[in-house]
């Protein structure tokens, strides 16, 4: 057993451990790494963000943070839903320290979910229905919220943004792709600032319902992980995100599978309706801001080359994807027809 291992099964109290007690590098993503910790018969997930101050401004404001996720966690798990549960320290914190001699950071520890990945491309149709159901049953459960929706799900880059990434991004992977989407990006852009900052009433949501954020169990239900990204959402909008997320892929529409969730979600009591171009806004504004984001790491000459590779594939897969305003048009009709229908 290394230090590291021993170190979290003191800290979180689980016990010694012994010498079957094993922490397993499992997955990165683009801000931290995934582990599995397996001890006493147990196992856990363990996250491992690879900022050292995770992006809070100090440990007691990323404690409220990571306390209230808990909390939303709860909630969502006493509604009946499967999710994750948060597991505390011998302190009841929820966001531990890492001694630099370990590698530093911040650490977090969460009961693991066995399942697997509902797809590992895009595969028209997979788990339409119970997809829908899940986020039905998320939005039927979800606690109102007085928290303002951040700027990350409102705001889109500047036009000048994409100029200098342009511009500076002649040697990239991805330069032409981008080149080739500017004028794209920005119609995209336009439609989120033409459409006025999201009022309440909000309902907390994940925020991030993407097919690498789901698992499916062994008895096929869909069960949402990562829930780093929760907070308050107009209930359309994260429907409209998760629609385009799992059932378009660049100019291909499912049709099918967009009717099959939205039918799926009325049944289970979602409360969300896609109305308009603006219900996909929220998707719009993290999708791009990611992208700039991740595009300018992939340039920054201090990011990792391990960090850089990263960088590069997310941007070149967001390129390919990302749906242009015809496309959301499309989805959206869809959904009206279906709603027109009854």
């Amino acid at each position: 057993m290394d230090e590291l291992t021993a170190y979290l099964l003191d800290a979180f109290g689980l016990g010694g451990g012994g010498a079957a007690a094993r922490l397993t590098f499992v997955a990165r993503g683009a801000e931290g790494r995934v582990s599995l910790l397996e001890c006493h018969g147990l196992r856990y997930a363990v996250k491992q963000p690879f900022a050292a101050d995770a992006g809070f401004p100090d440990l007691a404001a990323g404690e409220e943070v990571v306390r209230r996720e808990a909390g939303h966690l709860t909630h969502f798990a006493q509604a009946g839903i499967p999710v994750p549960v948060p597991v505390a320290d011998r302190d009841g914190r929820f966001l531990v320290p890492v001694p630099v001699t370990l590698g530093g950071g911040l650490v977090r520890l969460s009961t693991w979910v066995d399942g697997t990945a509902p797809r590992a491309d895009f595969v028209p149709g997979l788990h339409a229905t119970e997809l829908g159901t899940l986020l039905g049953r998320l939005h039927a459960a979800a606690p109102a919220t007085d928290d303002p929706i951040g700027w990350w799900y409102r705001t889109v880059p500047e036009a000048q943004v994409w100029a200098d990434l342009v511009e500076r991004g002649t040697d990239q992977p991805w330069h032409d792709a981008l080149v080739r989407r500017v004028a794209d990006l920005e119609r995209l852009c336009d439609l989120v600032r033409a459409v006025p900052a999201p009022t309440g009433p909000f309902v907390v949501g994940h925020r991030d319902l993407h097919p690498d954020n789901l698992l499916v169990t062994t008895d096929g239900q869909l069960v949402p992980v990562d829930w780093e990204d929760v907070g308050p959402v107009l209930p359309d909008r994260e429907l409209a995100k998760v629609l385009v997320q799992w059932h378009v892929d660049g100019e291909e529409v499912d049709a099918s599978a967009v009717r099959r969730t939205v039918t799926a979600y009325r049944a289970a009591g979602g409360t969300g309706a896609v109305h308009g171009l603006d219900s996909f806004t929220m998707l719009l504004s993290g999708e791009l801001n990611f992208l700039a984001r991740q595009a300018a790491a992939s340039q920054a000459p201090a990011t990792e080359d391990a960090h850089r590779r990263h960088a590069v594939a997310e941007v070149q897969e967001c390129l390919l994807w990302l749906p242009s305003l015809s496309t959301l048009q499309h989805v959206l009709d869809v959904v009206l027809d279906l709603m027109a229908a009854g």
